[in-house]
């Protein structure tokens, strides 16, 4: 009996570890698949959301609360995969997400022990302690030869962000690190070693965003169009 207990104890322990935060409005169509599942299941308004889900949008936008009080949307079309999620308590000690697709807005709440939280794309890595940004992971720009090609977009609403290009397209990242100031388009084309690459690496203050693609990486001021779309629009209304 006493062993059961335990065994029992302990699966409720797995549980709640496992759960990372609720979803906390929904405007439209979003899934769960938990990992290792291919069954995805509808998300609404209460649902938990746990280690290891792929979140996606279909349609509308989708908001969820993490167990620190850290916010994260995500707009239509948008795939997120939650990679790492530890907390002890309401304390956050280590999140990353994979935003596989579309685009994401997040509000992180300052853990006291600095407690990592990091989103990438194929294209970047974000990092922060405490701050609002958003990343687009995979926007149409004008590249490098002039021609549109598909970067990540990370832009910094509040606080600070570090930025670097991702491992899949360091190695082949054309170009230097981007110098604070005007708009700069780097110079190409230009393949970067892995050492250089790993100096590749930017903090963005509040109101500045860059543009990182392999032929890309562009340091400039926020571009106001992205203040008024339909994302960022919502965003306001549900923060």
């Amino acid at each position: 009996m006493n062993r059961l207990l335990v065994v029992a104890v302990s699966l409720l322990s797995s549980l709640a570890l496992a759960e990372v935060g609720k979803v906390a409005a929904l405007e439209g169509e979003a899934t769960r698949t938990p990992k290792g599942s291919t069954a995805a299941e509808a998300l609404k308004t209460g649902s938990e959301v746990e280690l290891g889900d792929t979140l996606t949008v279909k349609t509308g936008n989708l908001k969820f609360e993490l167990n620190d009080g850290s916010v994260i949307m995500l707009a239509p079309a948008s795939t997120l995969e939650i990679t790492e999620a530890e907390f002890q308590g309401q304390e956050r000690t280590g999140f990353s997400g994979l935003l596989k697709s579309g685009s994401l807005w997040t509000k992180v709440k300052k853990a006291i022990g600095g407690g990592k939280f990091e989103v990438s794309t194929e294209r970047a890595v974000a990092g922060v302690r405490g701050t609002i940004f958003r990343i687009d992971a995979d926007a149409l720009v004008k590249g490098a030869r002039g021609k549109g090609r598909k970067a990540s977009i990370v832009r910094v609403v509040e606080g600070s962000v570090g930025v670097k290009p991702s491992k899949a397209i360091g190695p082949t990242l054309k170009g230097a690190v981007p110098k604070k100031g005007p708009r700069v388009e780097v110079p190409g084309p230009k393949e970067v070693g892995v050492d250089e690459w790993e100096k590749i690496f930017v903090n963005l203050a509040a109101n500045q965003q860059v543009v990182v693609g392999v032929d890309l990486w562009e340091q400039a001021e926020i571009d106001a169009a992205s203040k008024t779309d339909a994302f960022s629009k919502w965003i306001e209304k549900n923060q």
